[in-house]
């Protein structure tokens, strides 16, 4: 077991653990009413706010979440993510991050803060600077490690480093070392916080770190975003659909752009009309068509049915099956002029009327 002592009375103890209650059946309150949770800029600003020493549960993200949060906003700190892995003891999990420290103090080497400073130990900085000059890891496993963890915080970032770990929420023995880590990494000066993608039972040991937690609200997103569409397919009795298709997918700049056999909404008597190729990111439209599409009643059809696309914000390129058959190449470079006319509008020479 480390050495976390709680350094209070009894007494006082018991006032914490009234206020943790309080602070449970405040959190529960929101959840319950639905009241505005805190946003991820929200929650950025009161973690670039921690101080030495101090705890933060964040319910609602996992230990990337958090990171990802601290990246968007630049809160101007360093953060260490703490590894993951099996918590077999809170003493593994603090070797772990006294390692991760003399690897990131390594790769800081020679830009340590110097032994003017009053918390900065002379012996350990002479110790560790003469491994670190050699390229070693500054670590020193005989060393006690509240000296060791405090210099290696000093020698990474002079200003404070925050760590930041994943406690599981469902397990209570894969949390509890995570825990008991944290509270002795603040104990011993670092700004700590504990990412719990979900919310925990209040019993122990997630009751020791619940007082004060602040959970993450994510904005709802709407179905169409969450909607994963089967991709169709060109038409497998056309010879020529799937000449197209399989060169559109072998280009590396059209491939993914077109699906085959797709119907389009467009305005009208309600009949959706189906296409050969649709690009739906550009609104492009390709018909390959054969020879009944030159004469009536087929060409005219096709004219309505272009003038629908058209009027529907489509760009319809229409190909005959002998130009793919005789030049698979020039018209696959046609789809793709459509296609960059399309991301970037006329080009400097087109004209307007």
């Amino acid at each position: 077991m480390l050495d976390i002592a709680p350094g209070q009375p009894d007494d006082a103890r018991g006032v914490v653990g009234r206020s943790r209650s309080a602070g449970l059946a405040l959190h529960r309150s929101r959840e319950t009413t639905g009241s505005p949770l805190l946003t991820p800029v929200e929650l950025a600003g009161r973690v670039a706010g921690l101080a030495d020493g101090a705890r933060l549960a964040v319910l609602g993200l996992t230990r990337d979440g958090v990171g990802q949060v601290l990246v968007e906003a630049g809160i101007g700190r360093g953060a260490l993510l703490v590894a993951a892995g099996e918590p077999r003891s809170a003493t593994a999990v603090v070797d772990g991050v006294l390692d991760d420290l003399a690897d990131l103090a390594l790769a800081r080497w020679p830009d340590w803060p110097d032994g003017s400073a009053p918390e900065v130990s002379g012996p350990w900085l002479k110790a560790a600077a003469t491994l670190a000059a050699s390229g070693r890891r500054p670590r020193f496993r005989r060393a006690a490690r509240a000296l060791e963890f405090g210099q290696l915080l000093r020698a990474v970032d002079p200003g404070s480093v925050i760590l930041v770990a994943e406690v599981d929420p469902a397990s209570a023995a894969r949390a509890a070392p995570v825990i008991e880590a944290l509270e002795w990494c603040a104990g011993h000066g670092a700004a700590c916080i504990a990412a719990l993608p979900a919310v925990p039972p209040d019993t122990p040991p997630y009751d020791r770190i619940l007082y004060g937690a602040c959970t993450v609200g994510h904005p709802a997103t709407p179905a169409a975003s969450r909607f994963i569409p089967a991709r169709s397919r060109a038409h497998p009795a056309s010879a020529v659909e799937r000449r197209v298709e399989a060169a559109l997918a072998a280009d590396p700049e059209l491939a993914g752009l077109f699906s085959g056999n797709e119907t389009v909404r467009v305005a009208g008597d309600g009949r959706q009309p189906r296409v050969d190729f649709l690009c739906r990111a550009h609104r492009i439209v390709v018909e390959l068509d054969g020879p009944e599409h030159q004469a009536e009643p087929k060409f005219g059809e096709d004219r309505h049915r272009d003038y629908e696309l058209m009027v529907a914000g489509y760009l319809v390129l229409r190909l005959t099956n002998a130009q793919v058959t005789d030049d698979l190449q020039r018209a696959i470079e046609k789809i793709r002029a459509v296609v960059r006319l399309r991301r970037t509008g006329p080009g400097p020479g087109a004209t307007t009327r």
